[in-house]
């Protein structure tokens, strides 16, 4: 965790920003936003459609950003095409949801670590499927919940304070300085490449007592009683793993390398919460 503020008794704060929680963890252009639309006739749980070119902060998604590509039976996404390795169809999907429900069980049920109270603004880098944003936005009907990803694979019903953008997080951000009251990065270990950048320019959006709260997975699969080896299958798998991501500029374990990040940012009071997650 680690924050950036001032103000009296703060558990975890810093007299500029503030990172966030545990775990070793825009450049917005109107023509390739998706955001809730401000439609008065849409009753009912009060969720509304983020597809029409009538939305309150944001135009409709240009037809090129919508486009895929498909290799090996598999769908990519077309904008910023090859710049994240993994697919965004139905299966993987999937497999994103899977992972949001396990962190928020190994999280006693929580969306967040961080010390929040009244967030007003509130960024999801790399949202995917927005499943943390949408909860996010109900769990806190009264803040702005913007997530961001490169792929449009966001539902089309949506709480009316959650909005997606699609473009690319290791761009210029155009936010403001201090205008964020909280940024949740999650599982981006093997899609950020200048981790350094996006820290940066985290600090500078976040407001003085905001949060940045990472949370990645270490790729090191062990068992307690040591019997795991290094010629172990999904030892040797992961391994081949990371020597293919290596080749896109990925880095390895960056819940190790991270807090160094956070600290010569200009984040303080950080905390660490590492958690056994179980694989089979």
């Amino acid at each position: 965790m680690a924050d950036r503020g001032t103000s009296p008794n703060p558990p975890a704060k810093s007299p500029t920003r503030s990172p966030a929680p545990p775990s070793p963890i825009p450049d917005q252009e109107p023509d390739t936003t998706v955001a809730a639309e401000d439609d008065e006739s849409n009753q009912g749980d009060g969720y509304q459609t983020g597809s029409d070119a009538s939305s309150f902060a944001s135009t409709s998604l240009a037809s090129s950003v919508r486009d895929y590509n498909f290799e090996n039976r598999r769908r990519y996404h077309k904008f910023k095409e090859g710049k994240y390795v993994f697919p965004n169809d139905d299966a993987e999907q999937e497999r994103e949801d899977m992972k949001h429900a396990m962190v928020v069980t190994l999280c006693g049920g929580a969306l967040h670590s961080a010390l929040l109270k009244n967030p007003h603004k509130v960024l999801d880098i790399g949202t995917g499927t927005g499943i943390w944003a949408i909860d996010m936005g109900d769990e806190y009907p009264e803040a702005d919940v913007t997530g961001i990803d490169l792929s449009p694979i966001q539902p089309p019903y949506l709480p009316p304070n959650v909005s997606f953008i699609v473009d690319d997080v290791e761009e210029e951000w155009l936010y403001p300085d201090d205008s964020i009251d909280y940024i949740h990065v999650r599982n981006m270990g093997a899609a950020i490449k200048d981790w350094t950048k996006l820290l940066e320019q985290a600090y500078r959006v976040l407001k003085p007592g905001g949060w940045i709260e990472l949370q990645e997975m270490k790729w090191s699969f062990q068992c307690d009683d040591d019997t795991m080896g290094p010629d172990y299958a999904l030892t040797k798998m992961m391994k081949l793993v990371w020597q293919g991501l290596a080749k896109f500029g990925i880095e390895k374990d960056v819940a190790d390398t991270n807090p160094q990040r956070l600290k010569d940012a200009g984040f303080q009071n950080q905390v660490q919460d590492v958690k056994k997650v179980p694989v089979v």
